[in-house]
């Protein structure tokens, strides 16, 4: 059974309520927050190989104890036919790198089924031989309309079809189906459904009997990803998962003998601080203020968007907490950015800087604009928009973790964007797939991997840029953007 459990699309905070103890990270911000007894699974989306942007983003996390790995790629496509090409070359030269670099550390991919679910086939594909990587999850999902009740069996195909491969029982990592409903189509032509935890627990019951003690298990997914409702959204499977992940969880999770990390960029919030975290109400009533904080782990209340917040790169994890709409101001290194409270729903704006940040809104309509660096942003409910006004680049790449084609809207600044009207995106300038098909296509989006993309010329000589990441496989369109 395993002891480490992993959901994504949901922060540390949120997936620990259930039990989860393997939280979906991409910066080590989120890593340094991560509490105790918790560990992080970076998120990569990699698959050119050791480049030297594939090092510089591994490199932030080498050695920190908080990481237990990282997940290289989501269902790379080995044909390049369904879905964002990945060698098998490539993927064991990243794996190889991150081994050597960060003794200890796990590699992980899922698994695209290059057959069907009545008949699943990843012959040809990946496996610890060809590739070094250590694990890999299997996402058979049965719980769907379009079946003539559910096929739990499906399971049994996928894990028989993975062994065959070459992926050896120990490696293979269970995928959960908690998520139904939105834009998601299957493959038998019907909608997947969202489970009870009565068919939860016959699919957990087919997984314990095939793959009895993974390295770890992984719900799919905390948060909804195309309008669909997904674990956060029902309280009864939070529970029972709770209540699984306390019964087969240890207290102490799997470790590994690594060294001290080394100092990053980056600050790791401390539990022997000799001065506590510290909370800071500002009020509005006496005017502006200016607030330089301490090396500790600051927590600041917001109710006067005139007021300046400033942390030094080794002031520890700080968060701003805003009631009303405000701007972080440029040189602070603020960790963490949120409405006062993510249930609520007054409309609140929030703005980052030239730093990575955790972005968070609330169930109004927001405008969140991460500013420079890469940044995590969330919505939460609400008619929200994304704002990217700011020079692109690799280290300007914000991962938009809820994004709901059916109400969010992303900005696109046209002095950044060049060459888009302002105004709805024209229907030409946006295209679906791993790059551009003419010269009229600006704006990608590859619905494999969830990265968003800007090429300035279309198929002329220029390279396409990323500025986002989002869940893959929405269905998204130019109606999802509007050129400010």
């Amino acid at each position: 059974m395993a002891t480490l459990h992993y959901a994504s699309g949901g922060s540390a905070a949120e997936v620990a309520t259930a039990g989860f103890n393997l939280a979906d990270v991409q910066y080590v911000s989120q890593v340094n927050e991560l509490p105790d007894g918790m560990k992080g699974l970076v998120y990569l989306g990699a698959h050119d190989g050791v480049t030297q942007s594939f090092i510089d983003k591994v490199t932030p996390f080498l050695n920190n104890p908080k990481v237990f790995g990282f997940f290289l790629m989501d269902e790379p496509d080995p044909t390049g036919k369904w879905g964002t090409y990945a060698s098998t070359a490539n993927l064991k030269a990243e794996s190889d790198w991150i081994h050597s670099h960060f003794p200890g550390a796990k590699t992980f991919v899922t698994m695209m089924n290059m057959g069907s679910s009545t008949n699943p086939d990843f012959t040809n594909t990946y496996n610890p031989a060809s590739t070094g990587i250590d694990y890999y999850g299997l996402d058979p999902y049965p719980v769907r309309t379009g079946t003539t009740g559910v096929d739990y069996n499906m399971i049994d195909r996928a894990v028989a079809a993975a062994v065959k491969s070459g992926i050896p029982i120990d490696k293979i990592i269970p995928v959960y189906q908690t998520f139904g409903g939105g834009g998601w189509e299957t493959d038998t032509g019907g909608k997947h459904v969202m489970p009870t935890t009565s068919q939860m627990q016959t699919m957990m019951d087919h997984w314990a009997k095939l793959v009895p003690s993974p390295a770890f298990d992984y719900a799919y997914a905390w948060g909804s990803q195309n309008g669909d409702t997904a674990l956060e959204n029902s309280p009864e499977l939070q529970a029972f998962f709770r209540q699984h992940n306390a019964n087969s969880t240890s207290s102490t999770p799997p470790t590994t003998t690594e060294p001290t990390p080394p100092p990053t960029s980056e600050p790791t919030p401390s539990t022997s601080d000799a001065t506590p975290p510290k909370t800071t109400t500002t009020d509005s009533s006496h005017g502006d203020h200016v607030i330089n904080g301490s090396k500790g782990n600051d927590t600041y209340h917001v109710n006067n968007a005139h007021d300046k917040i400033m942390e030094g790169v080794a002031g520890g994890f700080d968060k701003v907490m805003a009631s009303v709409s405000y701007a972080l101001s440029a040189g602070s290194h603020i960790e963490q950015l949120s409405t006062s409270k993510t249930s609520g729903k007054t409309a609140i704006n929030l703005t980052g800087n030239e730093f990575g940040q955790t972005i968070l809104g609330n169930n109004g309509d927001n405008k969140i604009n991460g500013g420079g660096g890469s940044d995590l942003l969330k919505g939460y409910g609400g008619h929200d928009a994304f704002v990217f006004n700011t020079a692109l680049g690799a280290n300007n790449i914000d991962r938009i973790a809820d994004f709901n084609v059916s109400q969010d809207k992303i900005h696109l600044d046209h002095a950044v964007f060049a060459g888009l009207q302002k105004g709805a995106l024209a229907a030409g300038n946006f295209h679906v797939g791993l790059s551009a098909h003419d010269a009229s296509d600006h704006i990608i989006y590859n619905s494999n991997t969830g990265a968003l993309s800007f090429d300035s010329d279309g198929i002329g000589g220029h390279a396409q840029t990323q500025f986002a990441s989002l869940a893959p496989h929405l269905h998204l369109g130019e109606n999802s953007f509007l050129v400010i």
